[in-house]
């Protein structure tokens, strides 16, 4: 059986997808499979140089730079950063954005992340999942899809969440083009970054955490993820790199 999968990602900021999740997306495109990028925050707080709408414009560009670096299609909304709430009209936004962009499988945020945009976001795109597939649901544009999206979550900061991990992505011939796209977002590097966390090399945090994770499966650099395991998320074939359906 051979399939080509749309893989929506649901992220806060600008930098999210880079740091967490890029490599096994760059894996999906390379195996024919169609990524989105949905990111909710404009990263109006991520600079200690420049005003918000300055680092806003900024980081709209980087955006865009680093979804072309993996491939993928870009969703940038314009939430301020800290401003995406669990409320009915947010969560009603990722509905219709499940909804549009029709995705067989949804990456998105850990609800036990360190910032609480990082973790509503997560939430809310895994309350919408099924959600998106059912009908007469007041207040949204789109009509429901004909499936219940498979839900992972990715690598949290610092690790602290996605310990022990269901799924491990083989990512070693993927890291550089990863970090390439992670380079995309210079403002934050020298910048927010470090002055906000006093973290000198964010990439070579990104080694590290990727290291550590090759090193738990067995390969050079991976990416760790994992599922939500409530009804129905879960499927009786592999839908991470390398996808693999089941031969009947």
């Amino acid at each position: 059986m051979s399939k080509k999968l749309t893989v929506l990602v649901a992220t806060a900021h600008p930098d999210d997808v880079e740091v967490f999740c890029a490599g096994t997306l760059i894996r999906y495109v390379k195996e024919g499979h169609k990524v989105v990028m949905a990111i909710a925050c404009t990263g109006n707080v991520g600079s200690k140089l420049h005003t918000g709408p300055e680092i806003e414009a900024i980081r709209a560009v980087e955006a865009q730079r680093g979804a072309e670096a993996i491939g993928a299609e870009l969703i940038h909304w314009d939430f301020k950063d800290s401003d995406v709430w669990l409320n009915d009209i947010t969560w009603k936004k990722y509905v219709d954005l499940i909804r549009v962009s029709n995705p067989d499988v949804i990456i998105t945020l850990d609800r036990d992340d360190y910032v609480h945009d990082h973790s509503n976001v997560g939430e809310l795109a895994y309350r919408a999942a099924i959600w998106a597939s059912v009908a007469n649901i007041p207040g949204t544009v789109y009509p429901p899809i004909d499936h219940i999206p498979t839900v992972f979550r990715c690598e949290t900061t610092g690790t602290h969440r996605v310990s022990p991990p269901d799924y491990y992505v083989d990512i070693t011939n993927e890291f550089e083009q990863k970090i390439a796209a992670f380079k995309c977002h210079e403002s934050q590097h020298g910048d927010f970054l470090e002055k906000q966390f006093g973290i000198k090399n964010w990439f070579e945090y990104v080694e590290i955490t990727n290291k550590m994770r090759g090193f738990q499966c067995g390969c050079k650099y991976a990416e760790a993820f994992r599922i939500e395991k409530t009804w129905p998320n879960q499927k009786a074939f592999r839908l991470l790199p390398p996808v693999q359906f089941d031969p009947r």
